[in-house]
C-alpha cells in the first residue's frame, strides 16, 4: 500500500502538456524571428515554421568556422552549459519536440523495452565524430545530414511547401527519410532510443547532469523494490541505480512514486541534508 501522501505537484502532472507547448513556441515563425537564439533544444532550423536557431547546428557551424578563424563557438557552448548547469538534462524531458514524438510513438505499446546502458556511450562518439571532428575537417555539419529531427521538420516540410525543391530529392533525403522511419518504428518498442543512444545534444548536457542546480534524490529507505519508477521512466533507465546519470533525462516521472522514494529537490537542500545527516552521526 502507498504511504498516502497528496498527489504529486503541478508541475509533474502538466509535462505532457509542456511538451506540446514547447514544440508549439520554437516552431511559431509566425508569431517571432529569433533564429539568431539558440533554444536549448534539438529543433531543426531548416523547419518553415522554426523560430530558433538549432544548437547543433549552430555548434556545427561554429567549429566549421573555427578552422578557418581560430575561435570557438562559445556563444553557443556557454548557452548549453549555462543551461544545463541549472536543469541539467531536463531539456530533453520536458521541451525537445523528437522527445516529444518518442514519447508519443511510445504510448502505442504499453510495455516497451530499455536500450543496454552502454549504449549511451554511442552518442558521445557522434558528438565527437559527426559534431566536431567531421565538421571540422569537412565544413559540412554532418550531424544535421543524419539528423531525424532535420529529417521530420526540415525534408518533409520544406519539399511539400516549396515544390521547386521536389527536382532535388535523391539518394540522400531518402536515406534521413529512412533514419526517421527507424527511429520512430523503434521508438514502439524501445523507450527514446535517439535520447538515449543517438542525440549529440543529450550528449552535451548530460556532462552537467550530475551537478546541475536541479537535483533528483532516491531514498532507498523508503523504496519497496516494487519496480515502478522502472515501468514508469520513458527513457527506460532504473532510477534506483541511475538517477541522474548519462541516460536520465530527468522528466522527474520517477518522482510520481507512490511510496515517496524520489524526490525533485536540489544541489544546495541536498547539500544541507548530506551535512545534517553527517552532524546525526557524530557521536
Amino acid at each position: 500500500m502507498a504511504d498516502g501522501r497528496s498527489r504529486p505537484p503541478f508541475y509533474l502532472r502538466i509535462r505532457l502538456w509542456v511538451q506540446f507547448a514547447a514544440a508549439f513556441l520554437v516552431n511559431a515563425l509566425f508569431l517571432y524571428d529569433l533564429r539568431f537564439v539558440c533554444v536549448p533544444v534539438l529543433n531543426c532550423w531548416a523547419c518553415p515554421a522554426a523560430a530558433f536557431a538549432c544548437p547543433m547546428g549552430a555548434l556545427q557551424s561554429g567549429v566549421a568556422q573555427m578552422r578557418g578563424a581560430l575561435l570557438l563557438p562559445f556563444y553557443v557552448l556557454g548557452s548549453i552549459f549555462a543551461v544545463s548547469a541549472v536543469l541539467g538534462r531536463s531539456m530533453c524531458g520536458f521541451l525537445c519536440p523528437f522527445g516529444l514524438v518518442q514519447d508519443l510513438m511510445g504510448k502505442l505499446r504499453r510495455r516497451a523495452a530499455s536500450m543496454p546502458r552502454a549504449m549511451g556511450y554511442l552518442k558521445y562518439v557522434l558528438l565527437i565524430v559527426l559534431g566536431i571532428v567531421l565538421p571540422y575537417l569537412t565544413f559540412v555539419p554532418w550531424f544535421c545530414e543524419f539528423c531525424p529531427q532535420g529529417a521530420l521538420e526540415g525534408g518533409i516540410f520544406q519539399p511539400l511547401l516549396d515544390p521547386s525543391l521536389r527536382q532535388w530529392i535523391g539518394g540522400w533525403w531518402y536515406l534521413k527519410i529512412g533514419i526517421l522511419v527507424a527511429f520512430l518504428v523503434a521508438s514502439i518498442f524501445v523507450r527514446r532510443p535517439f535520447c538515449h543512444s543517438f542525440c549529440a545534444l543529450g550528449a552535451l548536457f548530460s556532462l552537467c547532469n550530475r551537478v546541475s542546480l536541479l537535483r533528483m534524490h532516491y531514498v532507498k529507505e523508503d523504496c519497496t523494490d516494487c519496480m515502478w519508477c522502472v515501468r514508469a521512466c520513458p527513457a527506460g533507465i532504473d532510477p534506483r541505480t541511475d538517477l541522474e546519470g548519462m541516460n536520465c533525462i530527468k522528466c522527474m516521472e520517477c518522482a510520481k512514486c507512490p511510496f515517496g522514494a524520489i524526490h525533485v529537490t536540489n544541489a544546495l537542500s541536498r547539500s544541507s541534508c548530506a551535512t545534517r545527516a553527517a552532524e546525526d552521526d557524530t557521536p
